[in-house]
């Protein structure tokens, strides 16, 4: 017979699973008619942009396009070109129990790319794609706050902090700013290339909406009539502020939000002087964000009734709680030798870094990341035959930060940015560079509990004759579990023993169990 109940409807998140995978995507980049052919490849970026993406079972379906910008020596000139590509692509990642319209959250980023020139018209690249997804879904259940009409129960209640995700939310926003040149810079011919990059630096809840923060770091490369340095370089952050709806937000709410760069545009245009002075930038920001509310309060987990012999009903839920989040520098400092069979440099043009986080795990209040920044270095030479030259180094880096509870049971989401790059040229082979890390870290524990969602009176099953008991306590013992073992109240074994509280309850303790009546708990 079922027992009656008052119950509270809990609304949680609980997060199916969680992957990291790589991916190689091949692909070929082909020279248009337009342009003439390639002589020698100077460098290849890559940009992976996610155009799609659906939960299916057990797996999360991801589809986009790999946008290559090729820096080369053409064939008829020792002039430095451009061209664009851009190669799609479908991935999964295998997420067991992953099942259609459950929530994901998705992270793509190129991690490295290798190429190899067929011919004038044909260039073979292969990119490793790092891909981390996150499958969630929103649980509903009804769990017991206490019983109806049973005289006497004993429950063992546990504190709870659920967090359920209350809505989501995505908006585009175009960023536009016009830049115009230094005085000491010479007029721009052509742009070679338009490299950018959204971080957001800062987001928040408030009402029916997130409000997010951030900055958009442009890299342009352009080429010039100066014949003594024809390549220039120009770096450049622009700030943003934008706004996504989502309706039922409201101000100090846990949130998440992710920005990318959906499209880009620069192009040069005439001052009032007629000179190519002045870069028209135009781009799109694509912004996601979800809110989070956070239930407090007590939980029933166990019970059982020294009157009645109860069979309780639980399910198991399974809760990933922030520990804390923080983020932090590290800098880089360090002299490169160039690689053997590269002409000397007489200036370096741009080096242009990216950090992988290669390894991450959780030490006592910190989290300890290390990983590799790749140089791509371009420069000219004092060689007339190769006027322009590049090569690519690898420098290691690590960054400790502290995060208060962190222990190294708990789980980790790492994430690293470059944020500024410098350097020097020390000698025709030699340069150093000063470069700044920004690394970003979650710690979350996982906690599984067994919540009681109902009841049912059974018939009473032999037990103990009511009686006087000696008990010696043994390890993980706690008052709880000696009370329900013998159907009797922590009060009762309080009443008897000299005992405080829990904290008095050690091994070996030998304890007096007054046992006024039989009962069970299945």
């Amino acid at each position: 017979m079922a027992i009656e109940c008052r119950r509270d409807l809990l609304r949680l998140d609980q997060v199916v699973d969680e992957k990291t995978s790589q991916a190689l995507v091949e692909g070929e980049i082909s020279v248009p008619e337009t342009k003439s052919p390639v002589a020698r490849i100077l460098d290849i970026n890559a940009e992976a942009i996610i155009s799609s993406r659906e939960v299916i079972q057990d797996k999360v379906m991801v589809e986009g396009i790999l946008r290559y910008d090729v820096l080369y020596i053409p064939e008829d000139d020792n002039i430095i070109d451009s061209l664009d590509s851009e190669i799609g692509f479908t991935q999964y990642l295998d997420i067991p129990g992953a099942k259609p319209k459950m929530a994901s959250r998705l992270k793509l980023n190129v991690e490295h790319v290798d190429y190899e020139l067929v011919s004038g018209r044909k260039i073979n690249v292969k990119s490793v794609l790092n891909l981390y997804g996150q499958v969630s879904q929103v649980v509903e259940m009804e769990a017991v706050r206490e019983f109806v009409d049973i005289e006497q129960v004993e429950v063992l209640k546990d504190n709870i902090r659920v967090t359920a995700n209350a809505g989501t939310g995505h908006s585009q926003t175009m960023v536009r700013e016009d830049l115009e040149l230094s005085d000491s810079m010479p007029s721009i011919l052509k742009i070679l290339r338009k490299d950018v990059k959204a971080i957001v630096k800062e987001k928040k809840a408030a009402d029916n909406k997130v409000v997010i923060h951030g900055d958009v770091d442009l890299k342009l490369l352009y080429l010039c009539e100066d014949e003594e340095e024809p390549v220039q370089y120009i770096a450049h952050s622009i700030p943003f502020s934008h706004v996504v709806e989502i309706p039922g937000a409201y101000q100090g709410m846990e949130c998440w939000a992710d920005v990318y760069v959906s499209e880009f545009y620069a192009d040069a245009r005439e001052n009032i002087n007629n000179e190519l002075r002045i870069i028209d930038t135009e781009l799109v920001l694509g912004l996601d964000a979800q809110i989070f509310e956070t239930l407090e309060g007590e939980i029933l987990v166990d019970a059982y009734s020294p009157a009645v012999s109860m069979s309780l009903k639980k399910r198991k839920i399974k809760l990933q709680q922030l520990v804390g989040e923080t983020q932090g520098q590290t800098v880089i400092k360090e002299s490169v030798t160039f690689p053997e069979g590269v002409p000397k440099a007489r200036k370096i043009i741009y080096a242009d870094a990216k950090s992988t986080i290669t390894d991450e795990r959780i030490e006592d209040n910190k989290v300890v990341m290390e990983g590799i920044v790749t140089v791509q270095v371009m420069y000219q030479t004092n060689d007339t035959a190769i006027p322009i030259a590049s090569f690519r180094q690898d420098l290691p880096f690590s960054c400790s930060l502290e995060v208060e509870g962190a222990r190294t049971d708990m789980d980790c989401q790492s994430e690293s940015v470059v944020e500024h790059t410098s350097h020097t040229l020390l000698a025709q082979d030699e340069a150093e560079f000063k470069i700044t890390v920004l690394c970003r870290t979650g710690v979350y524990r996982t906690i599984e509990k067994d919540v009681i969602i109902g009841a049912d009176e059974t018939d009473k099953a032999a037990g103990k004759e009511p009686g006087i008991y000696i008990y010696y306590v043994q390890p993980d013992d706690t008052l709880w579990s000696i009370a329900k073992k013998y159907n009797t109240t922590i009060g009762g074994i309080l009443k008897y023993n000299t005992l405080e509280d829990e904290s008095s309850l050690t091994p070996g303790t030998r304890l007096l169990i007054y046992k006024k009546l039989e009962s069970s708990v299945i």
